[in-house]
């Protein structure tokens, strides 16, 4: 199918994979889709711009940004970064209306052949098809105003800000910018009974707004505003002003307050630099507010992306039920919207329609679709990509060349794995597969893919040798897997697996297929420095006291990471410390002790600040420190060994300290080398050769995974004691 991507300035007609479709979507077949003035002129103008311009425009913020990834990564690495960043695509469009070809299995009330109107910057985009959570669409009584309800988003935004300024009929509203949003705005405002006075700079616009209804418009560059207003409303001010116009001052804001009554309302829309006097404002009692987007839900992925609506008594208006009090607005003639819609271009057309998007006088365009998707059967499609493989494929080590498949290319992968896989001898990255689009475009540019791919499904029976897997991590343990099941080696990144059903899969398919490669990036133990650790303790008489700290940093509990589907912290991340500690003490785990804290703040969760005390099979003690309540300013990994009279300190993969040690075993490193690269390196040789040796063993791997899950299940309960 067809979609538009936005590159340096330029707008760009890209053939890619039909999106997959999730469990709480529904698959659109685009009909027209809407380009307005505003936001998406402002982001192709953005992008145009070079390097010295983007940094200078935020320049305090981009300036954090380069140190911490500096910090993070190096020079060189951010570097690069900042180039490629530069360089990426990015989709376009979040209002387009429609007809819908597939339900997901958790949507409810929508059939297949239903009109519908959808909302949502990657989502609804500039594409033949697009997939769209099931909130952010509604239904529309049929096919006669389609192209009108393609700016059903943009209706939600104006409406969301005409609802902020709680106008009552009878009373009057001041609309400062009457580009679309606020010709929307005003019309919304006079059917609900309002006064309408509407401010532009642009003759044509105020022309506009006076045919759809506003009761007096002002031009404040021929006309002293406030004296205008004064004649308006008998000296008394409006009650309230909505500033759907954009500014890099406050000046609008301040202009607002001169023209709203005492004890009126100012609402923010537009993008507006909120930067006023307080006094003014106190001395009336104004009520500032800023209104976000279509209304409550929006940027609350539980909302968005998982379907989970809000109680209707208690929040009666969400950003879908904005959409669709919009959309039923336009199907029952109460606004008008062919006036606002300047052209309409063939999606062909994509670069004349952005061309014109410039003109003086432009309110935005529609895209009209005109797709070879007609017989279009999706589910005919998914049968044949799902067809289980009958029988497993062995796995063939290749010595001249091994073609590697990437799924999941997000940021771990771009900026860690991938540039280390570049460097490696006989490696080559053949295949991207990733469910975001823009994301596997811009990875499969920068390493010359030539046909990347949104569903991994098209990876299995190609001509791979290996596959490394970077997914959200509830797909980890199926797609590894899928893959050795059609014969390719497969490096997966962490977790193994982030339930015990999972796992079982997991070990039953290695336990009973011996000939396969498979990793998980349990790097800590490739770093030179445990290397040295190791060496170390594998020489000691009796057992060792191993205390690891890790400063992990606060997330949000709706962090996707804190998902129930992707398990959390001490499964996605804390599993390869149990790995650690099995590998520096050469033995097993016999029992674990878990201990949380007990917040009283909602925000804290207890399985991101615990401890986990393992007690080894050869007598040692191994004790796991991680917390998400520390400054970010101290380092993020500490670890400290007692053996035999001597002591280690490893802080932050920076410095190896040992006391009762050759001074030889000291180190200091101006850089971090925390095993990526050596892990990498010594799997990806093991596939090149007939006499394979795993880098890390599958027990060990399944061990560790098993850990995690117990002390997870341990800290969701507060604490406790286990015996493996």
């Amino acid at each position: 199918m067809k979609q538009v991507f936005l590159q340096k300035g330029k707008v760009k007609l890209f053939d890619i994979d039909i999106p997959k479709l999730e469990k709480n979507s529904v698959l659109v077949k685009t009909h027209y889709s809407f380009i307005s003035s505003g936001t998406e002129f402002a982001t192709i103008s953005a992008s145009g711009k070079n390097i010295i311009q983007r940094a200078t425009s935020n320049l305090n913020q981009n300036i954090q940004k380069v140190f911490g990834a500096v910090k993070e990564s190096g020079v060189a690495s951010t570097i690069n970064l900042v180039f490629e960043k530069l360089d990426q695509v990015m989709p376009l469009g979040y209002s387009c209306s429609g007809q819908i070809i597939a339900l997901g299995q958790d949507v409810e009330n929508f059939t297949v052949g239903d009109y519908v109107a959808c909302a949502g910057a990657g989502f609804a985009n500039h594409a033949e098809i697009v997939v769209v959570p099931q909130n952010l669409i509604v239904k529309l009584h049929d096919s006669t105003y389609l192209k009108q309800a393609s700016l059903t988003t943009i209706g939600a935004i104006a409406l969301q800000g005409l609802r902020r300024s709680n106008l009552v009929f009878g009373e009057s509203v001041c609309v400062i910018g009457l580009g679309l949003i606020g010709q929307l705005t005003l019309q919304m405002a006079k059917a609900a009974g309002c006064n309408v006075i509407g401010v532009d700079i642009k003759k044509k616009r105020l022309e506009l707004a006076k045919t759809l209804g506003a009761d007096f418009v002002v031009n404040p560059e021929n006309n002293n505003l406030i004296n205008e207003m004064d004649w308006i409303t008998n000296k008394r001010g409006v009650d309230a002003t909505i500033i759907t116009a954009a500014a890099s001052t406050g000046d609008l804001i301040q202009q607002s307050m001169n023209i709203t009554r005492r004890k009126g309302r100012v609402v923010l829309v537009g993008d507006v630099k909120i930067d006023f006097d307080r006094d003014p404002f106190y001395s009336k009692e104004i009520d500032f507010v800023i209104s976000c987007s279509y209304g409550p839900g929006r940027y609350d992925a539980s909302y968005e992306k998982d379907g989970i609506d809000y109680p209707y008594d208690y929040v009666r208006w969400t950003e879908n039920r904005n959409m669709e009090f919009f959309a039923s607005l336009i199907q029952n003639n109460k606004i008008l919207i062919d006036p606002l819609i300047s052209s309409e271009f063939d999606l062909e057309n994509i670069e004349h329609a952005y061309e014109s998007l410039g003109k003086k006088d432009s309110l935005g365009i529609v895209l009209s679709y005109h797709s070879e998707y007609n017989d279009f059967d999706f589910n005919e499609i998914q049968k044949s990509k799902n067809l289980a493989l009958q029988d497993c494929k062995p796995f063939v080590p290749n010595a001249a060349h091994i073609r590697l498949g990437c799924v999941g290319v997000g940021g771990f992968a771009k900026t860690k794995l991938l540039p280390i896989l570049k460097n490696i001898k006989n490696i080559s990255i053949a295949a991207i597969a990733d469910s975001n689009a823009s994301n596997m475009i811009n990875v499969a540019r920068s390493y010359d893919v030539n046909e990347p791919t949104n569903d991994y499904n098209n990876l299995l029976e190609s001509e791979l040798n290996a596959a490394l897997i970077a997914t959200p991590h509830f797909l980890h343990a199926d797609q590894a897997i899928d893959f050795m099941r059609s014969g390719k080696a497969v490096f997966v990144e962490k977790p193994a697996a982030v339930n015990f059903e999972q796992l079982n899969k997991l070990e039953q398919f290695l336990t009973s297929n011996k000939n396969y490669l498979y990793c998980v990036d349990f790097n800590r133990p490739f770093s030179p420095f445990m290397s040295e650790i190791k060496n170390v303790l594998s020489k000691r008489h009796g057992p060792a006291m191993i205390f690891y700290r890790m400063n992990a940093g606060f997330i949000p509990k709706d962090h996707w990471i804190n998902s129930p589907q992707n398990g959390g912290r001490i499964i996605g991340e804390a599993c390869h410390i149990f790995d650690l500690f099995i590998f520096l003490t050469d033995s097993n785990p016999v029992s674990i002790s878990v201990q949380t804290i007990n917040p009283k703040q909602d925000m804290l969760s207890m399985t991101d600040n615990f401890t986990a005390q393992l007690r080894m099979s050869d007598g040692s003690c191994c004790s796991f420190f991680y917390s998400a309540i520390g400054s970010n300013d101290m380092g993020k990994e500490r670890m400290e060994a007692f053996f035999d009279g001597k002591s280690i300190i490893m802080d932050d993969f920076y410095e190896l300290k040992g006391f009762g040690l050759s001074q030889d075993f000291n180190q200091i490193s101006r850089s971090q080398d925390k095993g990526h690269e050596a892990l990498l390196r010594k799997f990806f040789t093991a596939t090149q050769t007939m006499n394979f040796e795993l880098p890390i063993p599958v027990s060990r791997i399944l061990l560790a995974t098993k850990v995690s899950l117990i002390v997870d299940e341990l800290a969701r309960r507060g604490g406790g004691w286990q015996d493996l």
